[in-house]
């Protein structure tokens, strides 16, 4: 097995792009050369997909549920927020 079969499943891993990148190029090599490891760069470059899939994913709901946070200031039907009550310190 190569060292670049090895280092895509590192890498597909640890920052899936790069894994994705470097088991298309581990598969390729295995092909010309004939050697042997065409699997375990098979499954770096399907495990590379799958996080960086997952990586968007993440994001796009971090990035939704950061959006939504906002939503709790919008202001009342009246036009003004009312005051809080739970506001530490404030006078009685």
């Amino acid at each position: 097995m190569s060292g670049l079969t090895l280092s895509a499943m590192v890498a597909s891993i640890i920052f899936g792009p790069l894994g994705i990148v470097l088991g298309h190029l581990a598969l390729r090599q295995i092909k010309k050369t004939d050697g042997e490891g065409r699997g375990v760069a098979l499954a770096a470059t399907v495990i590379g997909y799958i996080m960086t899939a997952a990586g968007i994913l993440s994001i796009v709901v971090a990035l939704t549920f950061w959006n939504s946070l906002d939503d709790y200031d919008t202001p009342t039907s009246t036009g003004t927020n009312p005051p809080s009550e739970s506001f530490v310190g404030a006078p009685r």
